[in-house]
């Protein structure tokens, strides 16, 4: 391009497209090299020239005039080199000096600030936490939470591509140039649009229903009609109104205000008396007139703060006056009262002196003033208000009748040897129960727990123990039901008929309840084979299978194909035994799982080191502990067979003890140290509990007392070990440890009970050589 005088091209210091006369740099580049002769490196574009006294070159000062750089305003440490903006120059170009350069270090009030406003609005706020992040889309909520939104939440989602933001805008552009709204509007009503769409998003729908614009901060009425007008909003029966005037000023674009729904019933933030649906505000008529004429403070009776006070009461609290003055250690209730709408207006009366306040604690619970009262109909117990009120009195000051403090006394007497907190929650319990409910008739077992539940120095069980003995406690079935017999019913009900009927008739097997008669195995071992099968049954029936006749051998391979280890061998062991259930029972016609390998053992025992065998009698410090690692190091009794030994079975004059398995016996020969250590037990266990009933010979301070005679818990066994000990660990050193010394599996059969397969695996752990086979 050719002109008068000269010719455009771009100008060699700041590359801006000019007019050029006679020299290859424009005007305003020859101004900036008089005025700063000094040639250095631009920190913001990284090349060299003429810098200003900001250490800018005159191309980068341009573009941060024209585009806001907060960064270089800041200071962010590792920012990039910035591009430098093509400008077109003009003959005695002034934009250097349009306007002032102001950094975050100047001195005006506010300049930091002002340009972080600057960088959080155009990339975002980089300390904001993740929010609202997309949903799975046909999700259907189980139940929805109001949102909290913010500024924050506005910023987190700057920058975000949304669903059905052009057309949220297309409407917005129309419904703005449609009233003449600014420009400022604009910008408020799109951030509004743009967080419907996030909480859209983040919901998993397409179209948001009405109800949730009412968690937006701002401008709900406009989201609302710019969402209509795109199809992106769910309208919703009745047209909502979420703006609280009656005849809003700065909504212009509500031609037909929707009328203000009217408040439901609510309590008087006063005097928290009932205020009917139709009445407007949060306080009632007379605690409005009361704040007007009466100064603020805290009332002496209720001890609330910044109520308006007469007298020192408040307005719930003065009727009362009298009444304290007569009944000084009176109670702080109030009563609750309904304001009508109309009624006859007049002076608060007090409450006479002569009648008992409601809510009196003197006064007898409901439950013994009607003994001997059949109730219409049961419902289920509130007990919190009941703990609310009885935890303001000592537990000994609580008035008992007759029958409810002997009842008392002997559970007190029958449980003074256990002198620990969960004592005190057995007295404390009972006494509640007899207080509230009377000991006249029987108590709801239902009510023990959930009055247990609420407090945890309060229990039921052996609270239902004592009153059950005594035929005073209605039992209640469910809480009887074994947890494991209730998850097996549960996921049995979610596989497809027949199937699931053919299951339960391996289930009712493994509980000997078939044809024939056999070992009954616990709910325990049943739930844990089903956990197995359960994926496989379920992929079976997603697969179409109506019923397990129709499972090949093929499908029994390929469900165990991608397994190892244990995980395929407990999944190979159950689909063995469901098989072979149902074909004892005829249900199916041929085995499928016949021919399923199962797979051996992996690994091999390991011996106990020498030092902490050494030590283990040394560091049981009870008679329970010193017992038990006998049992387990010298005789090699499993920690399960241990919970089951009997008193009964053990014959210190023979010195032999019976162990039970299932409906085998094996008879254990105790030598000089476990028959003093099984001595020393007994005779401990008859001094600390003289009165336990429990069958079993390991017991703890809870299970000998018991009524319910349960066996001693695996982990009080595991507790008297040190660490790095196992009870599996000390069996498998003491079997090793014999397979060493005499190589012959029939002599640890018979020693320690086990099966031959078990014995001639310790053999040729111990003995590698002798049971090398030899090559044909």
């Amino acid at each position: 391009m050719v002109t008068e005088g000269g010719s455009a091209r771009s100008c060699e210091m700041c590359l801006s497209w000019s007019v050029l006369r006679w020299t290859r740099v424009c005007h305003g580049c020859r101004s900036w090299k008089g005025t700063y002769p000094e040639r250095g490196v631009c920190p913001r574009c990284r090349h060299e020239g003429h810098l200003n006294t900001d250490g800018l070159c005159k191309p980068c000062l341009q573009a941060i005039r024209a585009f806001d750089d907060a960064e270089w305003a800041l200071g962010v440490a590792g920012a990039p080199p910035r591009d430098v903006q093509l400008i077109v120059g003009m003959w005695r170009d002034y934009a250097t000096r349009a306007c002032k350069l102001v950094r975050a270090n100047g001195s005006g009030r506010g300049t930091s600030k002002t340009w972080r406003t600057k960088l959080r609005h155009r990339d975002g706020d980089p300390d904001a936490a993740e929010a609202l992040e997309p949903g799975m889309r046909g999700q259907i909520a189980l139940f929805t939470v109001p949102r909290t939104l913010t500024e924050v939440t506005v910023r987190a989602i700057i920058g975000r591509p949304l669903a059905g933001w052009d057309r949220a805008r297309a409407a917005l552009v129309e419904m703005a140039a449609e009233h003449g709204m600014s420009e400022g509007w604009h910008y408020q009503v799109a951030e509004m649009v743009r967080l419907a769409l996030a909480v859209s998003e983040a919901e998993g729908i397409s179209r948001l229903p009405e109800k949730s614009l009412g968690d937006l901060p701002t401008h709900r009425d406009a989201v609302r009609l710019i969402l209509l007008r795109a199809g992106l909003l769910e309208a919703a029966p009745v047209p909502m109104r979420f703006s609280r005037a009656d005849q809003p000023t700065r909504t212009p674009y509500i031609t037909t205000p929707v009328s203000i729904p009217p408040l439901g019933p609510r309590q008087c933030r006063e005097c928290h008396d009932w205020i009917p649906a139709g009445a407007r505000g949060f306080r009632c008529t007379p605690c409005r007139h009361w704040r007007e004429r009466h100064p603020r403070g805290r009332c002496v009776r209720c001890r609330r703060e910044d109520r308006p006070l007469r007298a020192g009461r408040c307005r719930p609290c003065h009727p009362y006056r009298l009444l304290d003055e007569a009944r000084p250690a009176t109670s702080r209730f109030t009563q609750l009262v309904i304001v009508l709408p109309t009624g006859a207006g007049g002076p608060v009366l007090p409450v006479s002196v002569n009648d008992p306040p409601a809510g009196d604690f003197d006064e007898v619970p409901a439950g013994l003033t009607v003994c001997g009262q059949q109730a219409l109909f049961t419902l289920r117990r509130d007990w919190a208000p009941v703990l609310d009120r009885l935890r303001r009195r000592p537990r000994g000051e609580l008035p008992l009748t007759e029958t409810a403090r002997l009842l008392v006394e002997a559970y007190s007497k029958m449980r003074r040897d256990q002198q620990a907190p969960e004592y005190r929650k057995n007295i404390r319990t009972l006494t509640t129960l007899m207080y509230w409910l009377g000991a006249e008739s029987p108590v709801p077992e239902r009510d023990v727990h959930d009055l247990a539940q609420l407090d945890p120095n309060l229990a039921a069980k052996p609270v239902c123990q004592f009153l059950r003995a005594r035929g005073l406690l209605i039992e209640a079935p469910e809480l009887h039901r074994d947890a494991d017999l209730t998850a097996i019913e549960s996921a049995l009900s979610k596989l497809p008929q027949p199937v699931a009927s053919e299951v339960r008739v391996w289930v009712d097997l493994l509980r000997s309840q078939g044809r024939r008669e056999g070992e009954a195995r616990g709910w325990d071992s049943i739930r844990r084979y089903f956990d197995y099968l359960q994926p496989v049954l379920t992929q079976w029936a997603v697969t179409g299978v109506t019923t397990l006749r129709e499972i090949t051998s093929q499908q029994v391979e390929d469900a165990v194909k991608h397994l190892t280890g244990h995980a395929r061998r407990q999944l190979a062991v159950a689909l063995r035994s469901l098989f072979r259930a149902l074909k004892r029972q005829r249900i199916v016609f041929r085995d499928p799982a016949r021919n399923l390998p199962v797979g051996d053992l992996k690994g091999i025992p390991r011996s106990v080191p020498s030092d902490l065998l050494a030590m283990l009698l040394d560091h049981a410090r009870t008679p329970i502990g010193r017992l038990t690692i006998a049992l387990a190091a010298v005789h090699a009794v499993p920690g399960r067979d241990m919970r089951a030994i009997l008193t009964a079975d053990v014959n210190l004059a023979r010195g032999t003890v019976e162990i039970r398995r299932g409906l085998l016996r094996h008879t254990l020969y105790m030598e000089e140290l476990t028959h003093r250590l099984t001595a020393e037990w007994l005779s401990y266990r008859h001094r600390r509990w003289p009165a336990s009933s429990n069958p079993h010979l390991l017991v703890t301070q809870k299970s000998a007392l018991d009524p319910d005679q349960p066996a001693v818990s695996i982990g009080a066994l595991r507790g008297v070990l040190p660490k790095g000990v196992t009870l599996d660990g000390l069996r498998q050193d003491r079997i090793l440890n014999e397979a060493f010394e005499s190589a012959d599996p029939l002599r640890l059969m018979r020693l320690f009970g086990i099966t031959e397969g078990t014995a001639m695996r310790y053999v040729s752990t111990a003995h590698p050589e002798r049971t090398a086979r030899l090559p044909r």
